[in-house]
Formats: C-alpha cells, structure tokens, sequence
C-alpha cells in the first residue's frame, strides 16, 4: 500500500490526475461514492462533477486509485451491462430455441380427467369458462375433473414447443442483443476514500490553511497532527495544536460528521485539559453541534466553499478575550 507520505510527496512534485481527484472529493466533502445506473452507463455523479469528465475516464481514475488502496471498495450489487456500449439499460426476453422468434408464449397442460383430454390450457378457454374441447363439458378453476400436467413454452411463429426458452438481452441504449454468453454482469461498488488518506489531503484543504494562518498570524505556535501527553501519561494525537503564552487550543477534523470524531476529541479533552477543544466538521450536518454543548467543544463548519472556516476569527476573538479578562482580574 501506498503509504500517506508518498500520497503527500506526489502531491508537492505535481500529483497525478487520480490523487486530484481524491483532493477535489475531500474539498467538496465527499468520503463515499455510490453508484448510479443510467442509460448511458453506471455512473459515479459526484466523481464526474468534481473532475468535470465522462464515466469511462472516472472508472479509469476509481480502478487505478482502488488498485494503490487509496480507495476501499465495496461489491453493492451484480448488474447485466451491454457489451457494445456498456449501458446498464438492459431489457431481457425469451425466444424460440428453433427460429430465434421473441414471439414466444407459455402455457400450462391440462388435463380433463373425466373424459381422459390432455390439451393446451387455452385451448379450454371460452370466454370466462373453461370448456373441454373434446367432451365440451365445463370446467372450474378449482374443480377436481381436471389438473394440471405440466406446463411449456410455444412459439407463435414456428409452433416448437419447449421447456426453457432462450435469453435474449436488448440493450435500450443502442440496440445491440446479446445472451447470457456475451453479455456483462459485471460487479457494481461503492468507493470509499481511506481514513488515513482522508486525514492526509483533508490538511490540505483551503480551509484549514487558512485556519493555520489566522492562528499563526494573531501569535500562536501551530503544530498539526501533534502529539499532547495527558495526565494519563498517554499521547493523544491532535489534528492543530495551538499554543500562546499559557493558551492551549487542540482542533480536530471531522470529514463525515459522526459523533464518535467528537466523543473520540472528548476522551483526549479530558485527559490533556486544554484551554479550549474544538472539532471542525465538514459534513454539514448538526449531529456535533448539538453534541458540542453538552461536552463543551467548539463545533466549527466550512463556508459553503470550504475556503474558510466559519466563525473561527470570531471565536478567537472571544477566546482571547477572555484570557486578558481573567489577567486583569
């Protein structure tokens, strides 16, 4: 596996097209892609977005992040895919085995057991009876004068009976056939971008160089992921550690939003009792928001274009006031 320091080296010497497209999902928030079937092919939307290209470039650029482990993948589903085209928009009928007619019907056989008649089901219909076309008694669905034998398949074309059909597949998408011989039922997966890969460009995103730089700029002493010990005598690993005079401020990224980032930024909280603790939460969601009250932890977001984290002047304002409060009490 490619390890996180080769992933950040690439990144400085020029990256190559894949490893851009990891940094333009994380920029956007986006850590999972799922699948979408469409006319045309299984499509991963957001990927196709974020790089501005067609499908078969993205799978191109998904395979080859897959094979360095940059991305995990997951099997979802099974789907039937053209082989000319590769649309996923795939209609399937049955033919005749002899003359390759889709003009095929089935049929039960019936057997009238008063009279001893075996024939074709719909050959007994009579507007809404059954009638015995041989002894033109009739019959009932439930009836016990009659059963049901068997049942088959005939062609209206050729009139061969048979057991199994042929499987002919059509695609919707530019018309080819195929059959279970030539056709794709190719695996379908859900991307997901590895933690630690995620943890390594997400510190690259705008958003948090900035947040390093507005701490930098008002005096503080930035170290990213830094390493803390706690009154426990363990190190906790935080993702900025910030530190002026006798201000400590640990943030840590939260990519997807779940709770477990902030009861996880809880437990290093307690053990190395910083000034403030604070969790930037990138998901957009207010799961850590409300969460951030109870454990009185800073819960910061992006701007809509993850250029900036919202607030943090602000909040590094108040803190900061409230240390030269305390000073001059």
């Amino acid at each position: 596996m490619e390890t996180i320091e080769k992933v950040a080296i690439a990144g400085e010497a020029g990256e190559n097209e894949s490893e851009e497209l990891l940094r333009k999902l994380i920029k956007k928030g986006v850590l999972q892609l799922m699948p979408t079937l469409d006319k045309a092919a299984v499509r991963y939307v957001e990927a196709e977005e974020a790089w501005n290209a067609d499908s078969s470039q993205v799978k191109i650029m998904l395979d080859d992040l897959m094979k360095r482990n940059l991305l995990k993948s997951e099997p979802l589903d099974r789907v039937l895919t053209c082989p000319h085209c590769g649309s996923p928009d795939m209609h399937s009928k049955y033919a005749c085995p002899r003359c390759k007619s889709d003009n095929v019907g089935f049929t039960e056989l019936l057997e009238h057991i008063k009279c001893g008649n075996i024939s074709p089901k719909d050959t007994f219909v009579k507007g809404a009876f059954l009638v015995c076309p041989r002894c033109q008694n009739v019959l009932t669905e439930n009836s016990s004068d009659s059963r049901v034998i068997g049942n088959f398949y005939q062609c209206e074309k050729c009139g061969y009976r048979f057991d199994r059909p042929d499987v002919v597949h059509i695609c919707m998408n530019c018309g080819a056939t195929s059959t279970h011989q030539t056709a794709k039922y190719d695996k379908v997966f859900k991307y997901t971008i590895q933690d630690e890969i995620a943890k390594e460009l997400q510190r690259e995103l705008p958003a948090l160089k900035n947040l390093k730089k507005t701490l930098t700029d008002r005096g503080f002493r930035v170290q990213t992921h830094a390493k803390v010990k706690g009154v426990s005598g363990a190190e906790s690993v935080f993702d900025v550690v910030a530190d002026k005079d006798d201000v400590r401020l640990v943030i840590d990224i939260s990519m997807t939003g779940d709770k477990n980032d902030i009861i996880g930024l809880l437990a290093k909280k307690v053990d190395v009792n910083p000034t403030r603790a604070a969790i930037i939460d990138l998901s957009g969601s207010d799961v850590q928001t409300t969460l951030g009250k109870v454990y009185d932890i800073i819960v910061l977001k992006t701007t809509a274009d993850h250029a900036a984290v919202d607030g943090f002047e602000k909040f590094l304002t108040m803190l900061e006031s409230k240390r030269t409060s305390k000073t001059k009490s």
